[in-house]
């Protein structure tokens, strides 16, 4: 049996919603039968989500997250003014574009608690880019380390 990879489309949540589920092999029919919907159309709950026509609620996004073993950041809408959620931003363009390099100034920042969580995410981040690119950890175990980070602040 050959496998390829999901593409992903664009990074709205929908497009990132979409891919997991397709890497977890999982079809809008499973996932409506997960949560129970029925009716004529059970699957129309996430084909809206997926097609960002409606956002989760965060409950329902705790839910999703907990079937395809991904930590919610992954999966949430991202708030652009948040220095945590453009890493994750960052983290899923990488699998829009695989290898591509950012530079991050980690020595001109204000030192505060909230910068060096900010930091040791990037570092921590990076770490895990050079495990990869030195063949230390997989493609497949790299991505499922960016589904499963979790910055704390």
């Amino acid at each position: 049996m050959y496998y390829a990879k999901p593409t992903l489309k664009n990074l709205s949540q929908g497009a990132r919603l979409e891919y997991i589920r397709r890497l977890r092999h999982m079809k809008q029919h499973d996932v409506a039968e997960y949560f129970g919907f029925g009716g004529k159309d059970p699957h129309k709950t996430f084909n809206s989500y997926e097609n960002n026509y409606r956002e989760p609620s965060k409950e329902r996004l705790k839910e999703i997250a907990e079937l395809y073993e991904v930590s919610v950041d992954a999966i949430k809408k991202y708030d652009f003014n948040n220095p945590i959620d453009v890493i994750y931003f960052h983290m899923w363009l990488e699998e829009e574009f695989p290898y591509y390099e950012i530079k991050f100034d980690c020595d001109s920042h204000e030192d505060t608690e909230y910068n060096e969580v900010v930091l040791n995410a990037i570092r921590e981040w990076q770490k895990m880019k050079e495990k990869r690119e030195n063949l230390e950890i997989s493609d497949d175990e790299y991505l499922e380390w960016k589904l499963n980070f979790r910055i704390e602040d």
